[in-house]
């Protein structure tokens, strides 16, 4: 049987590593910006009324805005628009 580790041990790996929610944030945002880019094509190709398009429109215009305030997010900021995108991509996909 093992023991916890000491504060004087030293942990056999990093408990967080700089920048990975920040990453992981940025794919979230970038799925649903990609999400949206798809169904704008499809909604200009099917000649779809300008409400769906505008909607669509609006989703994908803040999903860019939120991927360009995480350049500046501090670390909570960072992790609440990785949560949001991560639900809303469930949202949108249905899975």
């Amino acid at each position: 049987m093992t023991s916890p580790l000491t504060p004087e041990e030293p942990t056999p790996w990093p408990l967080h590593q700089t920048g990975g929610d920040e990453e992981q944030a940025k794919q979230m945002v970038k799925e649903v910006i990609r999400w949206y880019n798809a169904r704008l094509t499809e909604a200009r190709d099917r000649g779809l009324d300008a409400e769906t398009f505008d909607g669509l429109r609006a989703g994908r215009d803040q999903a860019v805005d939120d991927l360009d305030r995480l350049e500046d997010a501090d670390e909570d900021e960072t992790v609440q628009i990785a949560v949001a995108y991560a639900a809303r991509l469930k949202e949108l996909t249905g899975s």
